[in-house]
């Protein structure tokens, strides 16, 4: 036992953050598109408060890249091709519809956050333009009503602006989660996670397109679990 390192103890590297956001997310979608209804209820919201932790970690890891990247508009422009390619999955998997133009997936949202760092970092020295650029992209998520809208940018852009100083950042963070409701509340439950990353930590790299590819992916087969099993 001497030996041993208690979990929370342990320091985590981008892989880690990224697996737990993807198989959080992944029982998030379980619950949504194959649990939800009477029947099973208790489970369904044991899903969803686990799902939580999913968004908060897309974001944090999205600033770290935005922060790390050697060509931020081929960042741009990988987000912009898969928010495209997720559409029709999400679509289909949450609206049971091939095209509904009155909500867009989470890629978008991230996509627009991602812009939004691009132009305040920009801008980083006037205070209005930070906050125009701010409440512009929270505008623009709102009207495309993508997944999380204005609170998805509000949280990028917090995550962003205060992202060396963990005390300011998290409590933001925590009133942007909170004000939500209560069930994205449980979003809290992220900040562990978000503590123990190690910027520094050596470990191999996961392939590039792993996590974009997984999201349209996973939806997919959740859409068809569902038609099978007609749930």
């Amino acid at each position: 036992m001497e030996n041993s390192v208690v979990f929370w103890d342990r320091k985590y590297g981008r892989n880690f953050l990224k697996i737990t956001a993807l198989m959080t997310m992944l029982c998030d979608h379980i619950g949504c598109v194959l649990l939800s209804g009477e029947k099973y209820e208790q489970l369904y919201n044991i899903m969803r408060i686990i799902g939580r932790i999913s968004f908060p970690l897309f974001c944090f890891m999205l600033v770290e890249g935005f922060c790390h990247t050697h060509d931020k508009k081929k960042y741009i422009q990988r987000l912009a091709v898969f928010a495209v390619i997720s559409e029709i999955p999400f679509d289909i998997a949450f609206k049971g519809k091939i095209v509904d133009i009155y909500s867009q997936n989470v890629m978008w949202t991230l996509l627009i956050g991602f812009i939004a760092m691009y132009f305040i970092e920009k801008y980083y020295h006037i205070a209005a333009a930070r906050i125009f650029i701010i409440i512009t992209g929270m505008i623009v998520a709102l009207l495309l009503n993508t997944d999380y809208n204005l609170w998805g940018v509000l949280i990028i852009s917090i995550l962003y602006l205060y992202r060396n100083n963990n005390a300011q950042k998290l409590m933001l963070m925590s009133i942007a989660l909170f004000a939500q409701g209560q069930m994205e509340a449980f979003a809290v439950l992220s900040i562990p996670f978000i503590l123990r990353y190690d910027e520094n930590k050596v470990e191999k790299p996961m392939p590039k397109y792993v996590s974009y590819i997984f999201y349209p992916a996973h939806l997919i087969v959740l859409y068809m679990i569902k038609i099978i099993l007609k749930v």
